[in-house]
């Protein structure tokens, strides 16, 4: 029965002009299961409708009122709605927003039997009406118990977000706990939140969702490119609020100052581009004063971070020049790209200029523009330069190192890079070859029109060799190298290569092979027999793959995961490296977990990433046939890291002859995220006469010898015994030996061995045994 004195729960709905909306989340709440609810309507004179829309609905429901605030403040409806409230627990909907039928009653329920003055579970982000489910926090063993600010600090690096929750009233009340009346819609909610979690003695977070949170709405606030100082304002308001709370003030104002950073981070990205730089002297202003009253905990931030306030405090003029101005955009393409950083490549953006040349006047212009083009270019790179002297970090890898390194290739491929690099190459001649080049160019276009997807393995290995070494193979009678690699793909479809070139699993062969007494419960059989335990489902090798990490030569393995949102953080220790099992590149390194949670853009963008890669199926890539049925895992290892505190250098021992160890070669990677160098030994440490994509003639730093390179070697011999040719990729740590994973298909086959003549040399020293009959 409805209790109109003192209902369970009084929801707050602000709304200013959401009639694309309102209708949807009105009816979301009034059939809510639990019935003992009102619902406040602050409307701030909306113009569109809502207003109307929302007096029809009083009409016909008594447990809704409309309120019509004389201010177009969402703190204000907001006070407004909670001075009017009769409930025991306040809810609040935003009026572009919709719940789930039975949100309140389920957050009620628990509410009542924990005794708990807040309540929140995870929710939905809208998008394209799709609903993607996010967590209020990471740490799994969080949820479900009682906690506050008082026993776990934390709770200040998680979901800011009020409505997601209920919250009794009389904690609002008794603590005074009121929104920055500010005008317009920004930023008024982290007030809320802030207060809520200082002062709240009993929080309770359940790992269920409700909520739907829209973030297409055009219209948010969040999306304004105008509101330019309402973090600012905001933020002010939160330090006033420890002003009054002597006892929260020195332990929260750190904490205030880390999301005032976060907030006014977000904020550069999100305004015009004509108040970023007024903006950043407000930064500079707000955090020398936090500087100077000493209210900054460097632990709480990254060293990016602090790099940034401190570079911001001392000059943010300078900063908006070299950084916001140039770096943001370019670093943020060229980071995440290899096609981009071809279309940064000088040889582009003059054959973009050129193709852009559509009448005699913008011929005449020409000349300018390229001289504007070529200073711009001058400038990035003295740019790039200057930055990585401070930020080495952000040296870019290798194009092959980039996930779309092929899609890179497709770009050397465009009419504008053809053009312009011909241009280059010879511009006063140039005019006297464009007809040539454009005819060529028509007839790759046209012969590539067919949909890769709908090529065999076949023809589609054939045509991409034929693209990165301009002849044609017989792949039945292979010669080279790359030639019996491809054999290998296409006619030796053994399910054991799929078996080792998953991670995981590759484990229990690592493990049988270098264990002389079987010493494993799994051990008994032959690891390759077809009995072997390596034909299970993963899902049932659970306790059997944790046995592995008695093998000294594998890193630990502390979990696997089927998704993301399994990883449960709080069991694993302060530094790990987070992997897919199923590709290539899907690995985030968390060197120190604490900051990693606590950075909330490094941790999204990491769980995107390993998300994308759990999705993807590699064998789409290059068409390896032996990663197709790999069943997709993310799982979390131990970090490895080499004296200089950076991951440890890979030594990749290519093994083709287990008699005559000359014919055998170590291709060493040093620096792969700073000063990467790729360099190719044999097994007496001397530079080999080849390398892939390298010149190895080029190789300046000459790697010192690993101290264990004769126990290395032996290793990569027995685990290349049942193989023809296998890459077996070792690290030296510590003083030991660890084993990371068998590469059977190098450079899915499509790394030139420089000089090509390698190429047929290294052919030569494979000798052909297939482990499946596979051919038709």
């Amino acid at each position: 029965m409805m209790n109109y004195n003192t209902p369970k729960v009084s929801i707050v709905v602000p709304s200013l002009n959401s009639i694309s909306y309102i209708r949807e989340c009105i009816d979301s709440i009034l059939n809510q299961t639990l019935k003992d609810i009102e619902i406040l309507c602050i409307d701030a004179n909306s113009t569109d409708g809502t207003l109307e829309v929302l007096k029809n609905y009083e009409k016909k429901d008594k447990r809704l009122r409309v309120i019509i605030s004389d201010k177009k403040s969402y703190g204000y409806q907001m006070n407004l709605g909670i001075k009017e409230a009769k409930g025991e627990y306040l809810g609040i909907v935003e009026s572009d927003d919709y719940i789930k039928t039975n949100m309140y009653e389920r957050l009620y329920e628990i509410a009542k039997k924990n005794d708990c003055e807040v309540v929140k579970g995870d929710f939905y982000i809208l998008e394209s009406n799709k609903g993607k489910y996010s967590k209020i926090t990471p740490i799994d063993f969080l949820y479900n118990q009682i906690i506050s600010f008082k026993t776990h600090p934390n709770i200040f690096n998680f979901q800011s977000i009020n409505p997601i929750g209920i919250y009794r009233l009389d904690l609002l009340r008794t603590n005074q706990i009121k929104l920055n009346e500010t005008p317009g819609a920004s930023y008024q909610d982290n007030g809320l939140w802030f207060q809520i979690f200082a002062l709240a003695k009993s929080i309770y977070f359940i790992n269920e969702a409700f909520y739907m949170l829209r973030r297409d709405n055009p219209n948010s606030s969040v999306k304004s490119k105008e509101k330019v100082y309402c973090a600012c304002e905001e933020y002010d308001f939160i330090r006033d609020f420890l002003k009054k709370h002597p006892d929260l003030e020195k332990t929260l104002a750190p904490i205030c100052a880390l999301h005032r950073f976060g907030n006014y981070m977000f904020t550069l990205e999100r305004i015009d581009e004509r108040y970023k730089l007024d903006f950043l002297k407000r930064f500079s202003q707000d955090f020398r004063k936090i500087l100077k009253d000493k209210e900054l905990d460097e632990n709480l931030f990254g060293d990016g971070d602090m790099k940034i306030i401190y570079s911001i405090v001392e000059n943010p003029e300078n900063y908006y020049f070299l950084y916001m101005g140039y770096c943001n955009d370019m670093f943020g393409k060229l980071y995440f790209g290899a096609s981009e950083r071809i279309k940064w490549q000088l040889s582009y953006r003059i054959g973009k200029l050129l193709i852009d040349l559509k009448n005699p006047v913008q011929i005449l212009k020409f000349p300018f523009k390229l001289f504007l083009e070529i200073k711009q270019f001058k400038f990035e790179q003295k740019i790039y330069k200057t930055t990585i002297k401070f930020y080495p970090n952000l040296q870019l890898p290798p194009l092959e190192e980039y996930s779309d390194y092929e899609q890179a290739l497709k770009t050397k491929k465009h009419l504008s890079y053809i053009l312009g690099k011909s241009f280059i190459n010879n511009p006063i001649l140039f005019i006297f070859k464009i007809k040539k080049i454009y005819k060529q160019y028509k007839k790759d276009i046209s012969s590539s029109k067919k949909n890769i997807k709908e090529l065999s393995d076949y023809d589609f290995l054939l045509n991409r060799h034929k693209q990165i070494f301009d002849y044609t193979p017989d792949f039945k009678c292979p010669v080279t190298f790359n030639e019996k690699l491809i054999y290998r793909i296409l006619y030796d479809r053994s399910c054991i290569y799929s078996f080792l070139a998953d991670k995981i699993k590759m484990r229990f062969y690592v493990a049988s092979a270098l264990s002389d007494n079987h010493e494993y419960s799994w051990d008994k059989i032959d690891i390759l027999n077809e009995k072997s335990i390596l034909f299970n489902n993963i899902d049932d090798l659970q306790d059997k793959i944790f046995e592995t990490n008695k093998c000294k030569y594998l890193p630990k393995i502390y979990g696997i995961y089927k998704n993301i949102y399994d990883i449960n953080f709080n069991e694993l220790p302060n530094s790990f490296v987070l992997k897919t099992n199923h590709d290539c590149g899907g690995y985030v390194i968390v060197e120190n977990k604490q900051e990693f949670l606590r950075d909330t853009v490094v941790f999204s963008n990491a769980m995107k990433k390993l998300k994308k890669h759990l999705e993807w199926n590699y064998y789409s890539v290059f068409r390896e046939w032996h990663y197709k049925d790999i069943e997709p895992r993310v799982f979390a290892e131990e970090l490895l890291l080499g004296e200089n505190k950076k991951p440890a250098d890979t030594y990749k021992f290519h093994i083709f002859d287990k008699e005559n160890l000359s014919n055998n070669f170590i291709q060493v990677t040093t620096d792969r995220f700073d000063n990467y160098q790729r360099a190719m030994f044999d097994l007496s440490w001397n530079l080999a006469p080849f390398n892939f994509m390298y010149d190895n003639k080029n190789v300046t730093m000459i790697p010192k010898k690993p101290n264990l390179l004769d126990s290395m070697i032996n290793i990569s011999l027995i685990l290349a015994k049942p193989f023809d040719y296998v890459r077996v990729d070792l690290y030296q740590f510590d003083k030991k030996i660890y084993i990371g994973e068998l590469t059977f298909t190098h450079g899915a086959a499509g790394e030139k061995v420089i000089p090509k003549e390698w190429d047929k040399k290294l052919g030569d020293l494979w000798r052909l045994k297939r482990l499946d009959n596979a051919s038709k």
